[in-house]
C-alpha cells in the first residue's frame, strides 16, 4: 500500500545518503494463518526490522485482548523497547496515529536524548467519522501531542500550513511530495501483450468515494460510451474491486456498463506493472474536500512513472508539478464535459497522449525520485544535530 511504499522510498533515499535505518513495527498486524513469509525480526533488502509486539493478533473472537493489545499492551511494549534501543543522537521518525502510543514514543525519545519527527500524509481531521470523542482526541493531538515533536514531514503545502499552525516554535518542517521508486518500472515489455484486446482505462488501489470519486468516474465513463461509442474498458484493481463484493456493482449495472468494466480485485505487483504499461490512460479524480486538499495521491507518481497518460483534477498539489496538455491532462472537478473530452482526446490521439505521458514520466523522475528527496530528508534530519 501507499504508506509502506513511501517508507521504502525513504529507506532507499536515506541509505543512498549514507544513513543507517532501522524499521520498528509497533502493533500486531497479521491474522493467524496469514503471513508475508518474513520473520518477526530480520532484514528486508538489507534493512533491519522488528515487530516489537509480535506479528499475530489474538483470534477475532477475542476482541478484549485485541483491544488491550492495540490500546495498551503494544504501546507499553514499544515504550520499553524504545528505552533499550534508542540512543542519544538518534532521530525517531513516527508514522502512526494512536495518541497513547505517540506519547510513549515521545517520552522514550526524550529520556534517551533523541530527536522526533512526525510524518503528516493526511489531515488527521479527515480520517474517520466526526463525533464528540473524536473531537476531543483531535484537540489532544493538535494541542498536546504535535507540539512535542522536533520536526515534521508534510506531503503537501496545505499540510505544511496545518503543521505550522500547531507545532512548537522551534520545530522544523520539510515538505516532501509523493515518492515513487523508478527501479521496478525498468522492465522489458517487448515479449508481453496487453491483457485486453481493446484500449482500457486503469484505476489501481482504493475505491473510496471521498478520496477517489469513483461514482463520478463511472458516470463520466458512461457518458463517454454514449457520446463516443467505441471499444474501451474501465479496469479496477485492489481490495474494493472484488467482482463479488464491490459496492459499485449496482451503480455499474444501472449505468449499463456491466460489459465494459472489469473488477480484477487483488493482483500481483508484476501484473499491476503490466496493466499500467499497456493502459490507454488513468483518471485520478480528487473532489474538493478536506482530505483531498491536503493529501497527495501516490498512484499519480506510479502512473506517471509507468508512462500512462494521466487525467487529474486541479485539487491539491498535483498542479504544482504538472502542466495541462504538456505532462498530464488537468480538469476542474465536476466538469464532466471537460473530463469526457480529455478521455476522447487521449483515445483518439494515442501518439500525442504518449508524448505527454513521456513528459509526465520525466516530472516523476525529477520531482518524485527517492534518491533526490532522500538527500533532502537526510540533510533535514542532520540539521537537528548540535
Amino acid at each position: 500500500m501507499a504508506a509502506a511504499k513511501r517508507r521504502l522510498c525513504y529507506i532507499k533515499g536515506l541509505k543512498a545518503a549514507g544513513d543507517d535505518v532501522n524499521v520498528i513495527i509497533c502493533n500486531k498486524v497479521f491474522e493467524k494463518g496469514e503471513d508475508d513469509g518474513m520473520p518477526a525480526k530480520g532484514k528486508y533488502n538489507g534493512t533491519p526490522f522488528c515487530y516489537v509486539s509480535g506479528k499475530y493478533k489474538h483470534p477475532k473472537w477475542n476482541k478484549l485482548m485485541r483491544g488491550l493489545d492495540w490500546n495498551l499492551l503494544d504501546p507499553i511494549r514499544t515504550f520499553f523497547y524504545s528505552l533499550r534501543h534508542i540512543h542519544k543522537g538518534d532521530t525517531v521518525y513516527v508514522y502512526l496515529y494512536p495518541l497513547f502510543l505517540q506519547a510513549l514514543i515521545l517520552l522514550a525519545a526524550k529520556i534517551k536524548g533523541a530527536k522526533t519527527i512526525k510524518e503528516v500524509c493526511e489531515h488527521p481531521g479527515s480520517l474517520g467519522k466526526k463525533h464528540k470523542l473524536r473531537c476531543i482526541k483531535d484537540w489532544i493531538d493538535y494541542h498536546l501531542i504535535m507540539p512535542l515533536y522536533d520536526g515534521f514531514i508534510a506531503i503537501s503545502t496545505d499540510l505544511e500550513t496545518f503543521v505550522n499552525k500547531y507545532k512548537k516554535r522551534s520545530a522544523k518542517v520539510i515538505r516532501i511530495p509523493i515518492l515513487v521508486d523508478p527501479e521496478p518500472y525498468d522492465i522489458d515489455y517487448s515479449g508481453m501483450q496487453s491483457p485486453f484486446d481493446v484500449p482500457y482505462i486503469i484505476h489501481t488501489g482504493t475505491m473510496h468515494e471521498q478520496k477517489d470519486s469513483i461514482s463520478k468516474i463511472l458516470h463520466a465513463f458512461a457518458r463517454l460510451k454514449r457520446e463516443y461509442p467505441s471499444p474501451c474498458k474501465l479496469v479496477f484493481t485492489g481490495k474494493q474491486a472484488d467482482a463479488q463484493k464491490c459496492k459499485y456493482k449496482k451503480r455499474i449495472e444501472q449505468l449499463g456498463l456491466t460489459d465494459d468494466i472489469v473488477l480484477m480485485g487483488y493482483v500481483s505487483d508484476e501484473e499491476i506493472l503490466r496493466l499500467q504499461h499497456f493502459a490507454a490512460l488513468s483518471i485520478i479524480y480528487k473532489s474538493d474536500n478536506l482530505q483531498t486538499r491536503n493529501c497527495f495521491p501516490t498512484k499519480l507518481g506510479e502512473m506517471l512513472m509507468s508512462r500512462v497518460p494521466v487525467i487529474i483534477t486541479t485539487i491539491g498539489d498535483s498542479k504544482l508539478y504538472l502542466e495541462s496538455g504538456v505532462s498530464a491532462y488537468l480538469f476542474d472537478e465536476n466538469d464532466d464535459s471537460q473530463l469526457v473530452n480529455c478521455m476522447q482526446e487521449i483515445l483518439s490521439n494515442p501518439q500525442e497522449a504518449s508524448a505527454i505521458a513521456k513528459r509526465g514520466q520525466e516530472v516523476a523522475l525529477q520531482s518524485f525520485n527517492p534518491i533526490v528527496q532522500g538527500k533532502r530528508l537526510s540533510d533535514f534530519i542532520h540539521s537537528f544535530e548540535p
